[in-house]
């Protein structure tokens, strides 16, 4: 019987561990003093480094997370639990009056070089004197102080930093609203990305299905006034054949579509090859230009007309 309790008191306890990570899983019931006053204790406690701090102060408020990359940190913070926001700096400062509606004691704040291309610190954000925020950091802390951000990246050395912020008060009033921007254009071989990104840092990828083949003829043997030849549709995207190959009549050398062969015929040839493209605007219409089969259109293609207008060459 004593067993059976035991069985059921555990059970009873990992249920409303449970129950108490999922109701810690929302930023709705973030209390961003209990966070504060963990900071207020432990910045100098030597305890894991600042996405850690971080993230301690941060479960101590009620959000269940726990990242020891600062980037991670970010990531998996903004859009769902709460708001991200490029803060404004005052040279080393930063105001709440300057962030209103960004900032306010309790929320996280992160370093990103913008030389380096990633985010590099977390501190959390406190209620300085003068409007200032207070610098609650873990490593190399500034307890009740103003932020500093002069110094340089501890990978690169550059100070050129952007400041973000999630704001976490904002989560319970926030409706997504997203922007989409095509990450990945969607081809004939392969499907695209479309990217739907919120102001508030959250987003989400959709694929897009691949575009249909763009088909043109390709001749693989071009016709004359002398044999056929053969044609076949492929893409001029990806160049994929989509059709089987089929015969080309020969060349007709009757450019002008009179049922002559003659002068007439050779001289739109050589108009057409000093820039008079209009006069042969069809491809049958090129197709019995180009006498010779060399896909081209010039001179040569106009005297063998004038030579089958006199009957020295029959087809």
């Amino acid at each position: 019987m004593k067993r059976v309790i035991s069985v059921f008191v555990a059970l009873t306890m990992i249920v409303s561990a449970f129950a108490f990570a999922s109701t810690n899983a929302s930023a709705v019931d973030y209390n961003p003093q209990s966070a504060l006053d963990y900071a207020e204790e432990n910045w100098d406690n030597g305890i894991e480094l600042c996405a850690g701090f971080v993230s301690n102060c941060l479960q101590a408020g009620g959000i269940n997370v726990m990242e020891r990359s600062v980037g991670n940190l970010f990531n998996a913070l903004k859009g769902t639990y709460g708001t991200a926001h490029v803060l404004k700096t005052d040279g080393p400062y930063i105001y709440f009056d300057d962030n209103a509606g960004k900032l306010s004691p309790g929320d996280p704040v992160f370093y990103y070089c913008n030389s380096c291309k990633s985010f590099q610190h977390a501190i959390l954000c406190g209620d300085g004197e003068d409007g200032l925020m207070t610098d609650y950091a873990h490593n190399n802390p500034h307890h009740n102080t103003t932020t500093y951000i002069s110094w340089g990246c501890p990978e690169c050395g550059d100070i050129n930093w952007t400041m973000y912020a999630i704001s976490l008060s904002s989560t319970s009033n926030h409706v997504h609203s997203y922007t989409k921007t095509v990450t990945k254009k969607a081809t004939c071989s392969s499907t695209g990305i479309d990217t739907y990104i919120c102001a508030c840092g959250h987003s989400y990828n959709v694929t897009t299905p691949k575009t249909e083949h763009t088909a043109v003829w390709v001749y693989s043997e071009r016709p004359s006034v002398y044999n056929t030849g053969l044609k076949h549709m492929e893409c001029s995207v990806c160049h994929k054949t989509i059709s089987t190959p089929s015969l080309v009549a020969k060349s007709t050398a009757d450019v002008n579509g009179d049922g002559k062969v003659n002068s007439a015929d050779a001289l739109l040839i050589l108009r057409y090859s000093i820039g008079f493209n209009e006069l042969i605007s069809s491809q049958t219409a090129f197709l019995n230009a180009d006498v010779n089969g060399d896909g081209k259109v010039n001179s040569a293609d106009a005297l063998i007309v004038l030579r089958i207008s006199i009957g020295v060459l029959s087809i």
